[in-house]
């Protein structure tokens, strides 16, 4: 028979709970610790569950659980080179929206490892057991770490930003958007409006950027400087943020070279060549994405990454929501800046741009389109395993409109199987014109032609 091991991992243990095909529980929930005892015992619980139950192949599950999961879906993998036993990581929401459908409210370890077993049972489609490749996985971790990095700078750099407000105010101007290595320079040199002031121009020109008319300006605003705080425990907190943001800007630059040089791959290759994706780029996406196999279609790509618009249809009417935002908002940040790369350098996205900027779209908005086309480009890329070529995607576009039209055309046979859509029903505008498409589409071509219809 088949079976379904479904295993909740928690820190440093998990529980285990076996079902047959018909979720029949066939032995009792366990635990086992996350060490070398466990995992030696839970292979000979297998080994022994394969006698006792005559399982001809036994399915594993475990949640993504920030990587806790990894060293029992390790151990698994690696045992199913010996063992008829398959092992895959499941999505939490899923699992949580399966059990929420079953009515079930309280949860426990133990019920939780029943949830993924039965998970398991139900959503065989939406289940992959191919062993996911460790190359780019095993640079999560570092990946997350550069974010970590880029997360304290930010920090640091607002923390900094609300100081100088008070402590040298006429240096906020230079520091808009973020703050530029020649002022950090500045501060951790001269931290505060004083010493500013009884500097002569020569001194400030030392520091790369600063020219002698800049330097200049520099000195006349801290002398009539507004600043109300320039006490000594100022100026060191000050030195400080500066001396601590230069140290995170050289950190990141540093870990982001490593992973550069480091995470090499064929698929890396290939996204590089896309117009707007560099090497760390191309890195940082392959390290979330893993395996391609794991994406059915270009659909499933975008909703990972979150860039897929939130779409409700009630009746005529069709609300289309900004992006959903759901998964990783460091990956976005990335694939924001490869399309504002993209389109200006790469002619095929810069005319999908402006064509989407003259139906009105905002700025961002148009940047989030051709967010989700590279996303679309790199899944037919790594699929087809060929260099991106626009012209595949100019084609691909052409297709879009009759392509769009039969499936509509295909909705509305399907849903009108039992009764030919009568023209005398209340229906709206918008309604009356799809059946108005609907109706043409059916007709013969020389009443097409003609533009006879039901509908007037």
């Amino acid at each position: 028979m088949k079976a379904f091991l479904g295993i909740d991992v928690s820190k440093g243990y998990a529980d285990f709970t076996l079902l047959d095909e018909q979720k029949n529980q066939r032995e009792k929930v366990f635990q086992l610790d996350d060490t070398r005892k466990g995992h030696d015992q839970l292979k000979e619980q297998l080994i022994r569950m394969f006698k006792d139950h005559d399982i001809t192949h036994l399915y594993c599950g475990v949640e993504s659980t920030g990587g806790f999961e990894n060293n029992w879906y390790g151990s698994i993998a690696q045992w199913s080179k010996s063992m008829p036993v398959s092992i895959a990581r499941l999505n939490p929401a899923g699992v949580k929206k399966a059990a929420e459908a079953d009515l079930n409210r309280n949860i426990t370890d133990a019920l939780s490892s029943r949830f993924i077993a039965e998970y398991l049972i139900r959503h065989p489609e939406s289940v992959s057991y191919e062993n996911q490749s460790v190359d780019y996985a095993s640079f999560r971790s570092l990946h997350k770490h550069i974010n970590l990095l880029k997360k304290q700078q930010t920090q640091l750099i607002n923390q900094l930003k609300m100081i100088l407000y008070s402590a040298f105010p006429e240096l906020m101007r230079y520091c808009k958007h973020n703050v530029p290595q020649w002022v950090l320079e500045v501060l951790i040199k001269y931290p505060s409006v004083k010493k500013v002031a009884s500097l002569k121009p020569e001194k400030l020109t030392k520091i790369n950027h600063v020219d002698m008319d800049k330097a200049k300006a520099l000195i006349a605003k801290a002398k009539s400087s507004v600043a109300s705080r320039d006490s000594e425990s100022t100026a060191f907190l000050v030195q400080s943020l500066a001396e601590q943001i230069a140290e995170k800007q050289i950190l990141i630059a540093k870990h982001k070279k490593f992973l550069e040089q480091t995470c090499k791959g064929p698929e890396i290759t290939l996204l590089t060549k896309i117009i707007g994706i560099a090497s760390y780029s191309a890195a940082a996406i392959m390290i979330e994405i893993e395996d391609i196999k794991r994406f059915a279609d270009p659909k499933s790509l975008v909703c990972f990454f979150g860039v897929h618009p939130v779409m409700k249809e009630s009746g005529d009417k069709k609300l289309i929501a900004r992006m959903s935002k759901k998964g990783r908002a460091s990956m976005r940040s990335i694939l924001y800046m490869c399309a504002s790369t993209a389109v200006v350098y790469d002619e095929h996205m810069k005319a999908i741009y402006h064509r989407h900027r003259s139906r009105g779209k905002k700025h961002k908005q148009a940047l989030g389109v051709i967010m989700q086309k590279l996303l679309r480009i790199i899944w037919g890329v790594l699929t087809s395993k060929t260099e991106y070529n626009p012209k595949v995607d100019q084609q691909n576009q052409n297709k879009a409109p009759k392509e769009t039209t039969e499936k509509n055309n295909k909705e509305m046979a399907v849903k009108r199987r039992f009764q030919e859509a009568d023209k005398e029903a209340p229906i709206s505008r918008i309604q009356t014109k799809k059946r108005k498409a609907y109706v043409e589409s059916q007709a013969p071509q020389s009443e097409a032609n003609t533009g006879s219809s039901t509908y007037t």
